[in-house]
């Protein structure tokens, strides 16, 4: 039998998904270029690493992308269209992920575990981030001195940089910097449970027998690592209560992880009596938690991977920022950014002694103009 090994699609496990014989297939691709993307975490870090992947094709069109994360970031990239193999690491995975060898290596993260594996891996050119021998974080390229710089300078990143996170990563793998977006694709299966839930919440509540106009989802949660960057169940109460009054023909969904089941249960109990608010299943999994944020027209986030996911997603946007860089997210003109009124924003603080909190000064007010702006849109 004859096999093209060097084609994208041919893995030499099983037929591959054009299921043709290899000679003479119409869709024969010969890989000019290996590539690997390190990205391990966090979460709204590696699926913002997606707006690697256009730039990466401009430069390399003829490549085979393998994708190496953790486990529980594999549902980001499942599906994407552009990512040939994701592999997750695990103890199990650790000599594949040593053993492959590629022409480009493009190391996202700064951490040491990232950067161990960066200089584990064996390519022949390596952009991004390694580690040195005694545990410190390096440049592996001169492209990435100018990120690299702005982690060691709270000033330059906190102030002097205007440049937002996806120009800083593009720039630093030397890749051509168009504002490329986002990726995350879904299946048809996927696309159509999507339009499954957004009918049911917009035939659910109805005023004076008519379906609502839109959907509204709120992103009640964020990392353990970064508290301060979701409101108080309080404040969000508050929130959705102006959305209600504000917008009535719009629905107003609750979005989060497992970790946001009591919080949502709490909102959801203070509107008992409103047909208009629905809380969404926090432990189905990260995929279905896309598919419900998908079903909605208007998002409201912190600075937190919900407002990475709706960004992937293309949705109208409200993000708010305390703890976190404004002017490192790009929303693409599709949204919103409210600043904290507190003047020690940002800080990246895990912890704050303050009595007052940024997420207390983005006032409902300064919510509802926003919403008022992107619904009049």
């Amino acid at each position: 039998m004859f096999y093209h090994e060097d084609c994208r699609w041919f893995s030499g496990y099983k037929p591959c998904t054009h299921k043709r014989n290899c000679k003479n297939c119409p869709d024969y691709q010969a890989v000019e270029n290996r590539i690997t993307i390190l990205s391990l975490e966090a979460m709204g870090a590696v699926l913002r690493s997606t707006c690697l992947l256009n730039p990466i094709k401009r430069k390399y069109p003829n490549s085979f992308i393998t994708w190496i994360t953790l486990p529980q970031c594999k549902p980001l990239l499942e599906g994407n269209l552009l990512v040939d193999r994701i592999v997750a690491v695990r103890p199990e995975t650790i000599p594949l992920i040593e053993y492959l060898e590629c022409d480009i290596l493009f190391a996202v993260d700064k951490s040491l575990e990232a950067g161990a594996i960066a200089e584990k891996i064996r390519a022949k050119q390596k952009l991004g981030f390694g580690l040195t021998e005694s545990g410190v974080i390096r440049p592996l390229n001169k492209e990435a001195q100018y990120q690299y710089d702005l982690g060691l300078d709270d000033n330059k990143k906190f102030y002097e940089n205007e440049k937002p996170e996806t120009q800083q990563i593009t720039e630093t793998m030397d890749l051509e910097w168009q504002r490329d977006p986002y990726l995350l694709d879904l299946s048809p299966a996927e696309l159509g449970e999507v339009s499954k839930r957004r009918e049911k919440i917009l035939d659910t509540g109805k005023i004076s027998d008519k379906k609502f106009k839109g959907i509204i989802g709120y992103n009640t949660g964020c990392s353990t690592l970064f508290p301060y960057k979701k409101f108080t169940i309080e404040k969000g109460i508050d929130t959705i209560d102006m959305w209600r009054r504000s917008f009535p023909d719009y629905a107003v969904v609750l979005l989060g992880g497992k970790e946001d089941h009591e919080r949502q249960e709490a909102m959801l109990g203070a509107f008992s009596h409103d047909a208009g608010v629905f809380n969404s299943p926090c432990h189905e999994g990260l995929r279905s938690g896309i598919l419900w944020m998908a079903a909605a027209d208007i998002i409201f986030s912190g600075c937190s991977l919900g407002m990475h996911i709706a960004i992937a997603l293309k949705k109208k946007i409200v993000a708010w920022f305390g703890v976190s860089c404004i002017q490192e997210i790009d929303l693409y003109d599709r949204g919103i950014k409210l600043q904290a009124e507190v003047s020690c924003s940002p800080c990246w603080k895990k912890s704050c002694g303050k009595a007052i909190k940024c997420y207390e000064q983005v006032t409902v007010p300064t919510i509802e103009q926003a919403f008022q702006r992107l619904i009049n849109d």
